[in-house]
């Protein structure tokens, strides 16, 4: 270190001396003598290969390159003296020699550039003198019989050197003019000197020389090429005569690495399109004549030969473009090499059983030529691995290897190799012909046979063999894309090529049939490219589904051609890569070609053909029709949103607005509820995904059997798009014109401080700020859905203008507008928000694809947030909903509950219209998009992570069974390859599915009864759509086997494995099979339940025939169903009410599981039976423990049946007790009659109790009791019967006045008294005349007066009375007594005390109104 650094500070001082004066001069040369002894030292030093030594070695050359520039021309003949000495010392070393000749000599060659370039304008001739003098020790010849230990045959290490040195030196200046002088000196050596023999000199001067032609110099390059080509000719032509000799190692080296190595670094490092192409030719005529040597060889191997070339011509082919135009000698050099790489067995295999390449042979031993091809084709390859990636990239810049006839194949070839009689191949023509013809069949894959190439002679074999090698190989890389396209007009597919076999004239049949198999082996390679790359994703996926859609728009021209073959064969392929990859129906560049290819193509031929019009219109037209139908079929949402942006596109409306085919096409289409175009059922069939499709379309679903005009919705959208779009273009002019908005004015004198805010900053946040405001005022109040559609419209045509105005499309202001735009539906979740939000989300994925991923990851967020807050379809805490809920606690158990302040209705409806926009973007992204993919399993494993967040409002069952639907669906992706490693969780995704679909039916059945009239059908259709699906599913997993495997493995362990979903499982397949046979019979029947619901007068008979169910399989599906959740068991004989069967065995399970059962009410029937009460069974100690039960179900054990048994009554009680005795006042006419059989006096102590706790109660007992008792003088012989319980009447009345504490027996007394006096009425007007007795009830009502303002009406205790109507009186029609109607002026109990409002009442004396009282109960 302090050496380098003393030289650094010498050459600064020395730098900065007085150039005029003597000393300074004297220094300076001193100083350069100083650094060059110092060098030479260093070089003669044995520690030179230190890294301390080269460091020091470099330091100070760089100090005499400084001081030589720093000083002018001055020393430049000082410095060239020593210098060479210098040179020539360093090149004198033998441990620089090599590949790697270390810092030493590349510091040398480094400072000898350096003076050089500075000498050259300086002193010309003294630069040139030093380098021929240096050129001098090429010829150099030293007496090597002098040198002990070496042969005549050794090259001086200073000449070696001093060769690769001149090389570096040309390569560094780069002029022409010291190319010049080196290269002929090279060339002498090499053709006349004593490197013309093999030897280590000639390959050192041979890779001199490749590396000068890469300089590009006409003159240097030509003559460099023609000596390198003639060398490598000369060598594989001496091969033969020398085949009995030994060869010199220094021959095979140059053969085999030297020359092909010089040919691979020209071909990288040529950039002069001209010496490209001229050395493209070279190389090409090359190989030809190696082929042709090779092929009149006897024994030899031509692959060795041919192989070390192809690298080289792999790296100058690939910048051609093959869909160019190409001279005809090119084509004919193209088609000579592919035939030799063929008939030499170089290309890699092209049959899927490939083995996997090995190293390079340099096996002399003789093959047969069907030998060598059927290897070629089935593998494996046993040359080098190199020429296989090779030949693979000479196939990506090959043209095709098309010629207006075969006829030159039978002048040139059939003479010159192939049945050449001294060729190792000469054992006959014939066999050499079925030779080639077995290789052709094998590597179309058996689509021709060989019996149907006997017209095809050997030669055309080959030929036929090397055009499906190189067009298979082309496919097998990028996927048939071509990698360079010269022609912006020209397709990037490689389908170009390979369809030029097909326009070739004057074909035979055979050929013909042969070419046409090539296109469907090449089809079906890039098919096999595409799935194995269906995994990937990121900017892998994006490749790939550019190749289909780059292979699917050259297809889609292709249908144009006027060939009649070459269109049925593009049809056919792009029914298959539909079939194969049917998101290509989605695809906008596929789409968009489609629509406008029929005025294109038709426009654009050379002559009008009326026959031919009319025939490509007819093809396009159909293609067209069931392109589209197929895509709305499967994904009607996006199919849409994509016809809209292409009416929006500029060159859409050009091309497409005005064309009657376009026009009458899309009028034909429509899909409706009803029958479609399509067979079967596909995902439109299902209602959720119509009425989102009708969202997205724009259109206003009002008719019940709605049907969507595709045509004119799409234009009716495109145009309100349009229209926001040039809102915002005007708006981004009109700010950019103005140079944007002060956002605040500043004070005079003073400078604004105000940062400016550019367009999007300002709209995005007036946008947010707008749709924040919906959102909470959603929470108070409906919102304005027409403005509301109007703002999220334009915040999404700004959003589209800036991805559209700035190529790199910085999103990050933009996020917080993104996630508004897909959270507000959910936020508002009304239906009406929710096709607003649908009809955004479809136009932002449609109009910009790369938005995909991102909303719909939003959406997901949004819908796991809707399941949080228990919203729509997930208010499971949601009690008030169905019929039921009016009766609570009548029919079911709990307490009474106010109806919500929303409709949850209209949340579910929003919760179906988004599963339908959900279902559309799975059938887009199911092929394509693996990570759409997983956003929507995230979704769904949220989704069914639990059985009970479901609301099971009866109005949810469609939204329900939609989104089971879309849970099977998603995991029906097993089978795709790009979810192989997501197995087990989509298995288990399917378990959670399966729980959660079943858990639907652990409830009883409802109807819901909706004011639209089709909804009840399409809740019917959206069960039935969800049985069909099932049905259909395949019976076998790929994981079943897997799961079996591991049970046998862990076979000892079986009872510990507890699935997370069904718990112990002892054979999974079987009880999988068992739940699925379970579901579809359980949803059949609600699909069947809701049709009638739906169509009660139906005659049609909707539903197919349907085998009877065997007692044994009723038994089977009640032990799975209680397996799974006994609630579903036990709710299955509402649904199969006369099944006998069924109710046995549910009876013995509840009797066997009884103690798992006690939170269950609805078991109580199944073993509270009279036998269980005849025989005081043990199962009734139970019942202290048991869930209180609905009071209907209570009342029914007080019946006679169960004879008042104690546990039973008990039970009641303790039933009737969890409820406030006001709500049990609905069933006193049942708890007054329960009194006949009230042995234990249990029923009347329940009822003086809660007279204790409750007027209210006590009174309407009392009415009831009153009701009940029959007069002495009024009974007849049936009323004698009861005389126990008529007994027991009066006497728990009694009872109950005598409890009343003072306060409540004023209040009884004064409420009994007011309405005894209203009812006698009644009794009054009896002998009065009809018309007198309006009058006569006026009279009596003015002589009674409301004594208290708590009194209240019995028929409805939640009202006081403030007044009598007396001019409401109004005397009834009755044949014997006369009831009377007055109106009394009411407030209620726990309202306004001055909102009087009016009731009415009837009443009458002497009448038994029991049974109204009980047809009231049943209203």
């Amino acid at each position: 270190m302090c050496c380098q650094a003393a030289v650094v500070v010498l050459v600064r001082s020395v730098s900065t001396m007085d150039t005029d004066s003597k000393s300074s001069k004297d220094m300076l040369q001193q100083t350069l003598a100083w650094f060059i002894d110092a060098t030479k030292s260093c070089i003669l030093s044995s520690w030179r290969k230190l890294k301390i030594c080269e460091e020091l070695f470099g330091t100070l050359l760089n100090g005499v390159s400084q001081i030589t520039v720093s000083r002018g021309g001055q020393l430049l003949p000082v410095l060239l003296i020593p210098l060479k000495p210098l040179v020539v010392s360093t090149c004198s070393q033998a441990d620089m020699t090599g590949s790697s000749p270390g810092a030493l000599f590349e510091a040398v060659v480094k400072l000898s550039c350096e003076i050089i370039e500075f000498g050259w304008t300086k002193d010309r001739a003294l630069v040139d003198t030093f380098i021929m003098r240096l050129a001098a020790y090429v010829r150099e010849r030293n007496d090597y019989e002098e040198e002990d230990g070496k042969g005549k045959e050794a090259v001086p290490v200073i000449r070696l050197n001093v060769i690769s040195l001149l090389a570096e030196l040309c390569v560094c200046l780069k002029k022409w003019e010291v190319v010049d002088m080196i290269l002929p000196l090279f060339i002498e050596h090499l053709e006349e000197g004593d490197a013309s023999s093999p030897s280590s000199l000639r390959l050192r001067l041979l890779d001199a020389i490749s590396r000068v032609a890469c300089l590009g110099f006409e003159k240097s390059y030509r003559e460099s090429i023609v000596l390198m080509t003639r060398s490598y000719l000369d060598k594989v032509k001496a091969l033969g005569a020398s085949e009995n000799n030994t060869v010199p190692s220094e021959a095979t080296i140059e053969r085999t690495e030297t020359l092909p190595a010089g040919f691979l670094l020209v071909a990288s490092k040529l950039t002069s399109t001209k010496l490209r192409s001229d050395y493209r030719h070279r190389l090409l005529s090359l190989c030809s004549d190696v082929g042709l040597v090779a092929e009149s060889k006897s024994g030899r191997s031509g692959a060795d030969l041919m192989g070390p070339l192809l690298p080289a011509v792999a790296e100058i082919c690939s910048d051609f473009d093959p869909v160019s135009t190409v001279e005809p000698s090119l084509l004919k050099l193209f088609r000579n090499l592919w035939f030799y790489i063929v008939l030499f067995g170089l290309a890699p295999p092209i049959q899927k059983n490939e083995a996997p390449s090995k190293s390079v042979s340099t096996s002399l031993n003789m093959e047969s030529t069907s030998a060598i091809a059927l290897q070629a084709v089935a593998g494996p390859y046993m040359w080098n691995s190199q020429w296989s990636v090779a030949v693979q990239r000479i196939a990506q810049g090959t043209p095709p290897l098309v010629v207006s006839s075969v006829k030159w194949l039978e002048d040139e070839l059939e003479l010159n190799a192939l049945h050449n009689p001294g060729s190792r191949r000469g054992n006959g023509n014939e066999n050499s012909a079925v030779g080639q013809r077995t290789a052709l069949s094998a590597a179309l894959g058996g689509r021709v046979e060989v019996a149907a190439m006997s017209t095809i002679s050997g030669v055309k074999a080959t030929y036929l063999l090397a055009v499906a090698f190189l067009e298979i190989l082309r496919f097998s890389c990028n996927g048939g894309i071509l990698s360079a396209t010269s022609t912006l007009n020209k397709s990037n597919s490689a389908f170009s090529c390979v369809f030029e076999y097909l326009l070739t004239p004057n074909l035979t049949p055979q050929v013909t049939q042969c070419l046409t198999a090539v296109v469907h082996r090449a089809f079906e390679t890039m098919l096999s490219w595409l799935e194995d790359r269906i995994s990937d994703i990121g900017e892998g996926a994006d490749v790939r589904e550019s190749v289909l859609s780059d292979h699917a728009c050259f297809l889609i021209k292709s249908m144009s051609q006027r060939d009649e073959h070459v269109r049925d064969v593009s049809v056919k392929l792009l029914t298959q890569l539909k079939e194969k990859f049917p998101q290509v129906h989605w695809n906008s560049s596929c789409l968009d070609l489609l629509l406008i290819s029929v005025h294109n193509e038709l426009t654009s031929g050379p002559v009008s053909d009326p026959a031919w019009v009319a025939t490509i219109r007819s093809l396009y037209q159909k293609i067209a029709r069931e392109w589209l139908t197929s895509a709305l079929s499967y994904a009607p949402c996006t199919t849409q949103g994509l016809i809209q942006e292409n009416f929006c596109k500029p060159s859409g409306v050009q091309r497409t607005q005005h064309t009657a085919d376009v026009v009458s096409l899309l009028s034909e289409i429509r899909i409706c509820s009803g029958k479609n175009d399509w067979n079967g059922i596909r995902t439109a069939n299902v209602p959720a995904v119509m009425d989102s499709a009708a969202a997205a379309s724009g259109a206003k679903k009002e008719a019940p059997d709605f049907t969507l005009e595709v045509l004119s919705t799409a234009v009716v959208s495109a145009t309100v798009k349009c229209n926001h779009a040039g809102e915002i273009a005007g708006m981004r002019r009109l700010f950019s014109t103005m140079g944007g908005i002060n956002m605040g004015m500043a004070p005079p004198g003073t400078l604004s401080v105000q940062p400016h805010q550019s367009f999007d900053e300002v709209f995005v946040s007036k946008f947010v700020s707008l749709l924040q405001n919906f959102v909470v005022a959603a929470e108070k109040q409906p919102i304005d859905n027409s403005q509301f559609r109007e703002t999220c419209s334009q915040a999404t045509a700004l959003l589209l203008d800036h991805m559209m105005s700035d190529s790199r499309a910085n999103l990050e202001g933009f996020s917080q507008l993104i996630r508004l735009l897909c959270w507000c539906p959910a936020y508002i979740s009304t239906p009406d928000s929710m096709e607003t939000g649908i009809y955004i989300w479809t136009w932002l994925v449609s109009a910009a694809p790369s938005l995909g991923p991102l909303v719909l990851a939003e959406l997901v967020d949004a819908w796991l947030w809707t399941i949080d807050t228990k919203r729509g379809l997930f208010a499971s805490d949601m009690n008030y909903c169905g019929p039921d809920a009016k009766l609570r606690p009548h029919l079911i158990p709990g307490e009474p509950e106010a109806p919500p302040e929303k409709d949850p209705v209209e949340a579910i409806i929003a919760h179906r219209l988004w599963l339908g926009f959900f279902i559309d973007r799975f059938e887009v992204v199911r092929h394509d998009s693996i990570e759409q993919l997983l956003l929507l399993g995230r979704m769904l494993q949220g989704t069914m992570k639990s059985p009970t967040h479901f609301s099971h409002h009866p109005a949810a069952t469609g939204t329900f069974f939609t989104a089971m639907l879309l849970g099977l669906k998603f995991c029906s992706c097993q089978s795709q390859s790009n979810l192989q490693k997501c197995n087990m969780g989509l298995q288990l995704l399917e378990d959670r599915v399966y729980r959660a679909a079943l858990g639907w039916f652990s409830y009883a059945p409802e109807w819901y009864e909706s004011q639209n009239k089709s909804y009840a059908q399409r809740e019917a259709q959206s069960v039935s759509v969800f049985v069909h699906f099932l049905q259909n599913e395949r019976s076998s997993n790929p994981v079943d086997s897997a799961s079996k495997s591991q049970g046998r493995e862990g076979e000892h362990n079986t009872a510990d494995q507890i699935h997370p979903v069904w718990g112990c499982v002892d054979n999974y397949a079987t009880a999988r099979e068992k739940r699925k046979q379970l579901l579809l019979t359980l949803s059949q029947n609600e699909a069947d339940r809701l049709e009638v619901w739906a169509q009660p007068i139906n005659t049609k008979d909707t539903t197919m025939f349907r085998g009877k169910i065997s007692s044994d399989k009723w038994i089977d599906h009640v032990r799975t169903a209680f397996a799974v959740d006994p609630r579903i068991a036990l709710s299955m004989p509402l649904r199969f009410p006369t099944n006998a069967t069924m109710q046995s065995e549910i009876t013995q399970l509840v009797q066997t599981r009884l103690l798992e059962l006690r939170t269950i009410p609805e078991a109580l029937p199944f073993f509270i039976t009279p036998k269980a009460i005849d025989e005081n069974s043990v199962l009734l100690q139970q019942l202290p423990h048991w869930a209180p039960c609905s009071v209907t179900q209570a009342l029914e054990f007080l019946t006679p049946p169960y004879k008042g048994h104690p546990r039973v009554m008990a039970y009641v009680l303790r039933v009737l007790e969890t409820y406030p005795p006001e709500t049990v006042t609905f069933f006193m006419p049942q708890l007054v009659q329960s009194l006949r059989y009230d042995e234990q006096k249990l029923v009347e102590g329940y009822l003086l109790g809660a007279t204790r706790r409750s007027n209210i109660f006590a009174h309407i007992l009392i009415w009831h009791l009153q009701g009940e008792y029959v007069d002495e003088s009024e009974k007849d012989a049936a009323a004698l019967k009861g005389s126990a319980f008529q007994s027991l009447l009066p006497a728990v009345k009694d009872k109950i006045i005598e409890s009343f504490t003072p306060e409540a027996r004023d209040m009884f007394e004064r409420e009994f008294d007011f309405f005894d006096k209203v009812t006698s009425i009644s009794g009054v007007l009896f002998p009065l005349p009809k018309e007198e007795r309006r009058a006569g009830i006026r009279r009596e009502l003015e002589k009674i007066t409301i004594p208290g303002d708590d009194l209240y009406l019995p028929t409805a205790t939640n009202k006081f009375v403030r007044g009598i109507q007396l001019d409401s009186g109004i005397p009834l029609q009755s044949a014997a007594k006369v009831p009377i109607m007055i109106t009394f002026n009411v407030v209620d109990r726990d309202g306004d005390p001055n909102d009087v409002k009016p009731q009415a009442c009837i009443f009458k004396v002497g009448d038994d109104c029991r049974q109204d009282v009980l047809w009231a109960s049943l209203l």
